[in-house]
C-alpha cells in the first residue's frame, strides 16, 4: 500500500453553493441528530471558560477543547460519543478545520462581488454599480415581474429608440452572420425556463401582435404579416417561457420565417424592431423606479411586484441563462464592431459622428467584459446566485481564539466580534419577520417595512464589516480604542497575512540575521559565526552527530545537553561545520556574487564577521550593514555551494572580468597609514636590527614608534628606482673596510671589495604589512 500522498499541483478558488457550505460543515452524530448549524451568540462562560452549546465556541460542533474528553467531564471509553452532551471522544486538534455555519433569514451580498474593482454583480445584471449598491442595501428599489420569482427572468431598462425597417434587417443578418445565425439555431433552453431579450435597448412601441403595421414597414411584405398572424396568440397574453417550444409547435412555410423570428428573440435589437406586447407595460414604465427619501413605489402594472435588498439581486442573478446570454453577447458584440468599422472605414468624422464612435468603443468594451464574465461563470460550472451568502460559513474557532491572561481577563480575537454582531442582527430579523406576519394593521406593516428593510442593511454591513473591514470607503467597525478590527480578508492578505506570513514563508530555523563586522584574522573563504546563532541553524545536524556518537541516546537529551550549552558541544558542533557552507546573502542582491559560500567559524558575540576583501562583491561595509545567512541542506546544494559559490572562487567579476576582491575603504585607508612616512620626531629613529623580527618585538615593546625611520639588515636582492644612483657618502676604517651609504640602503665590503652586509632603510609599519602579505 503506497502510503505518500498524492501531489497538488494547483488549487483553484471558486464559488461555493449554499448547499456545498452546508455539507462542509454539517455532521450526522451517531444518535442521528444533525450538528453545525450556530445558532447561539454567545461564546464561552467567562467564568467557567466552558463553550455555550450551539454557539461559537460550541463542542458538539467544533469537536471537544480537551483530547478525548467531553464536555461532560468523562474520559474515553469504549464508544466514541458521550449520549449526554453530544460530543465525540477524540483530538481537540479538530477544532482547526471543523467548519461550522449560520443559515441568514435574509441572504446578503458577498462584498468582494459587488463593491470589487470589477463589480461582477452589477457587470452581470448589466446595471450601474451604485444602482446595484442601493438596491443591496435597501435605499431603492427594483420592479420585478412575478413570473421573475418564478424562475423568471428581466427585463432591461427601456430607451426611446424607434423602430423602422425589419426586412434590412434580416437581409444584413442573412448575407454576413451566417455563421452567427447557425449557432443560434441550436440554442435550446430547458423546458420552464425563461428567455430574456438580450438587449440594453429595449422596445416602447405598442402592438397587438408580433409585427405590426407601421408607416416606415413596406406593407406589401406578406411574409412579415404572415409570421405575426401565426404566432399572435401565443405571445399575447404569456411571457416567452420557452422559445424553442414555440419553434417547434408553429408549422412555418419557410425556413426564412423561422429564422427571422429566431433572430429577432436572440439578436441585438435595432431601429427597426418591433416589440412583443406581453411586455410592453414593463418596458415602458422603466424597470427602476422608487425614491431614494420616501420609497414610495409606484407599481404600473399587476404583474410588477417591488423588491429590494440582496434578495432580489438573488433572484435576478438565478435566472441569467448563461449559454444564451454568451450567444447574445457574441451577436451584439459581432453587430457593434461592424457599426464600428463603419465609423473607422468613413475616413472624416462629424463631432456628433465622433461622440457616437467613441460610445460604440465603449458600448464594446462592456460587451466584451460582460462575455469574459459569463464565460468564465459557465466553464467553471459556477452559478452567479452563489455571490449572494444564504449560508455564512463560520472559522473554526481555534483559528479565532479566546485566549485567558492574567488578572481574569481574556484576549478575543476580533472575529468572534464580528460573527456575534451578525447572529444578533440575523436573530433581530427573524423576530422582526414574525411580528411583521402576525399584525395585521395596514399602517403598522408599511412601518414594519421599513424597519425590516433597515434590519436587512444592517445585516448586510455586518456580514461586509465581517468579510472586508472598511471595502468601498464604508467606515470600519472600530474597538473602544479606536483601533479597526482585523476582518477575514485583514488576516489573509498583506505580508503578515495567512498566505505570505505562513503558508508561502512559512519559518524556518536554517536561516538568521545579523550585523556584520569586519574580522581581519579571517582568510577570503571564511566568515565568523555567532555562537547562539550556528547552535540554532545547524540544530538538527547537532543532534544528529550527538546519537551517531552515543553522546545521549535520545532526542530528548539532546536537546537538554544543547540547551545547557555544555563543553562537548562545542566540539561536535564544530565538526558539524567543517563540511557544511553557509551562504551569506545582502539585500539587495542585484548580481549573482550578491550570494557567496563561506566556510563557517566559531566567533563570540552576535555579529557575523566578514573579510573586508568580499566587501565589494556584496557592496557592503561596516557602518551598520545587515546580512542573512542561509544554511544548504541538500548534498547536491552543498557540492554546488562550494563548487559554484565559494568566495575564494569568485575573484573576478563576471560582468567585466576585472578582478573584484581589491581592497577597499577600510583595507585602502590601513595599507596608507602602515606605509606612510611621518615628519615628527619619532622614537627609535636611526635605530639598526639584526632582522625583521627584532623589529616586529620593539615594537611590540613600544621600543620604537610605527612611523620611525629604521635601519635593518636585509641578505635579500635590492631594487631600488634609480639604479645608477651615486652614495651619499663613503667611509672608509683602520683596516681597510669600505661603507657606502646610499639614500634608502648601506652596504659594507672588506678590504678585498667583497660584500659582507647591507642595511636598508624602512619603518615598522612596512615591516608588519611586508609580514601579513608573506603570511598570506
Amino acid at each position: 500500500m503506497n502510503s505518500k500522498r498524492p501531489k497538488v499541483e494547483s488549487i483553484r478558488i471558486g464559488l461555493a453553493s449554499p448547499e456545498c457550505i452546508k455539507k462542509w460543515a454539517e455532521r450526522t452524530l451517531p444518535n442521528g441528530k444533525i450538528v453545525g448549524q450556530v445558532t447561539s451568540s454567545q461564546t464561552v462562560n467567562y467564568k467557567t471558560l466552558k463553550p455555550v452549546k450551539n454557539g461559537l465556541f460550541c463542542e458538539r460542533i467544533f469537536g471537544p477543547v480537551k483530547d478525548f474528553e467531553c464536555s461532560c467531564g468523562r474520559k474515553k471509553d469504549e464508544s466514541n460519543f458521550c449520549p449526554d452532551c453530544d460530543v465525540e471522544f477524540t483530538s481537540s486538534r479538530v477544532r482547526r478545520h471543523r467548519l461550522g455555519y449560520i443559515q441568514l433569514v435574509s441572504p446578503v451580498t458577498h462584498i468582494w462581488y459587488l463593491k470589487g474593482r470589477i463589480s461582477y454583480i452589477s457587470t452581470l445584471l448589466d446595471l450601474k454599480r451604485k444602482n446595484a449598491e442601493a438596491i443591496v442595501y435597501c435605499t431603492e428599489s427594483i420592479m420585478i415581474c412575478k413570473s421573475v420569482l418564478q424562475n423568471s427572468t428581466t427585463l432591461s431598462k427601456p430607451s426611446s429608440k424607434q423602430i423602422t425597417d425589419l426586412s434590412e434587417y434580416s437581409k444584413k443578418i442573412l448575407k454576413q452572420s451566417k455563421r452567427e445565425f447557425e449557432e443560434i439555431q441550436v440554442m435550446t433552453p430547458k423546458p420552464n425556463e425563461s428567455f430574456r431579450l438580450h438587449s440594453t435597448i429595449a422596445l416602447t412601441t405598442v402592438s397587438n401582435s408580433f409585427f405590426t403595421r407601421n408607416p416606415l414597414l413596406s406593407l406589401e411584405n406578406k411574409q412579415m404579416k404572415k409570421i405575426g398572424a401565426i404566432i399572435t396568440d401565443f405571445l399575447k397574453n404569456k411571457p416567452i417561457k420557452n422559445y424553442d417550444f414555440l419553434l417547434q409547435k408553429i408549422i412555418w412555410e419557410t425556413i426564412f420565417d423561422r429564422n427571422f423570428f429566431l433572430y429577432y428573440i436572440t439578436a441585438h435589437p435595432e431601429n427597426e424592431d418591433i416589440p412583443i406586447s406581453k411586455y410592453i407595460d414593463a418596458l415602458q414604465t422603466q424597470s427602476v423606479r422608487c425614491s431614494t427619501k420616501q420609497k414610495q413605489i409606484t407599481v404600473i402594472s399587476q404583474d410588477l411586484e417591488a423588491h429590494t435588498g440582496a434578495e432580489a439581486i438573488g433572484h435576478l442573478l438565478a435566472n441569467l441563462n448563461l449559454p444564451v446570454e454568451e450567444k447574445a453577447l457574441r451577436v451584439e458584440i459581432f453587430d457593434l464592431d461592424q457599426q464600428i468599422n463603419d465609423y473607422e472605414n468613413s475616413g472624416f468624422l462629424l463631432p456628433e459622428e465622433v461622440r457616437e464612435y467613441r460610445f460604440l468603443l465603449f458600448q464594446r468594451a462592456k460587451k466584451i467584459r460582460r462575455l469574459k464574465l459569463v464565460r468564465n461563470f459557465r466553464r467553471t460550472k459556477a452559478r452567479p446566485e452563489w455571490m449572494v451568502l444564504s449560508v455564512l460559513p463560520v472559522l473554526p474557532p481555534d483559528l479565532r481564539p479566546i485566549i485567558p491572561l492574567d488578572g481574569d481577563q481574556v484576549a478575543i480575537s476580533d472575529l468572534n466580534k464580528f460573527y456575534q454582531t451578525v447572529l444578533f442582527r440575523n436573530d433581530r430579523i427573524k423576530k422582526q419577520r414574525r411580528k411583521f406576519s402576525l399584525d395585521e394593521k395596514p399602517n403598522k406593516k408599511k412601518e414594519m417595512q421599513g424597519l425590516l428593510e433597515y434590519s436587512q442593511r444592517l445585516l448586510q454591513e455586518a456580514v461586509d464589516a465581517l468579510i472586508e473591514n472598511g471595502k468601498g470607503g464604508a467606515d470600519p467597525v472600530c474597538a473602544s480604542n479606536g483601533r479597526p478590527l482585523k476582518s477575514l480578508s485583514d488576516i489573509l492578505k498583506g505580508k503578515k497575512g495567512r498566505f505570505r506570513q505562513n503558508l508561502l514563508g512559512k519559518r524556518v530555523d536554517y536561516s538568521g540575521r545579523s550585523v556584520i563586522v569586519v574580522g581581519p584574522t579571517l582568510k577570503i573563504h571564511e566568515c565568523g559565526l555567532p555562537k547562539e546563532m550556528a547552535i540554532e541553524l545547524f540544530q538538527p545536524f547537532l543532534i544528529r552527530r550527538l546519537l551517531v556518537t552515543k553522546i545521549v541516546g535520545t532526542i530528548v537529551l539532546a536537546k537538554h545537553l544543547i540547551h545547557k550549552k555544555d563543553s562537548i558541544i562545542w566540539e561536535v558542533l564544530q565538526q558539524v561545520m567543517q563540511n557544511h557552507p553557509v551562504l551569506l546573502n545582502r539585500a539587495p542582491t542585484l548580481h549573482r556574487l550578491g550570494i557567496q559560500a563561506f566556510q563557517p567559524k566559531l566567533v563570540g558575540g552576535r555579529a557575523i564577521l566578514l573579510h573586508p576583501l568580499v566587501c565589494p562583491a556584496f557592496n557592503a561595509d561596516f557602518d551598520g550593514d545587515q546580512m542573512a545567512v542561509h544554511v544548504p541542506l541538500s548534498f547536491e546544494a552543498r557540492a554546488e555551494a562550494w563548487n559554484l559559490m565559494w568566495s575564494r572562487n569568485n575573484i573576478l567579476s563576471p560582468a567585466t572580468g576585472q578582478p573584484i576582491l581589491v581592497p577597499s575603504q577600510d583595507m585602502v585607508l590601513g595599507c596608507y597609514y602602515l606605509t606612510t612616512n611621518n615628519t615628527k620626531p619619532q622614537i627609535g629613529t636611526s635605530f639598526y636590527f639584526c632582522d625583521l623580527n627584532d623589529v616586529i618585538k620593539a615594537y611590540n615593546q613600544k621600543k620604537i614608534d610605527l612611523h620611525a625611520e629604521i635601519w635593518v639588515r636585509w641578505n635579500e636582492f635590492i631594487e631600488t628606482s634609480n639604479e645608477v644612483e651615486k652614495p651619499l657618502e663613503i667611509r672608509l676604517d683602520y683596516y681597510g673596510n669600505i661603507f657606502q651609504i646610499y639614500s634608502q640602503y648601506q652596504r659594507y665590503f672588506d678590504s678585498k671589495g667583497n660584500q659582507i652586509s647591507q642595511f636598508i632603510r624602512t619603518t615598522p609599519g612596512r615591516i608588519l604589512l611586508n609580514q601579513l602579505l608573506q603570511d598570506a
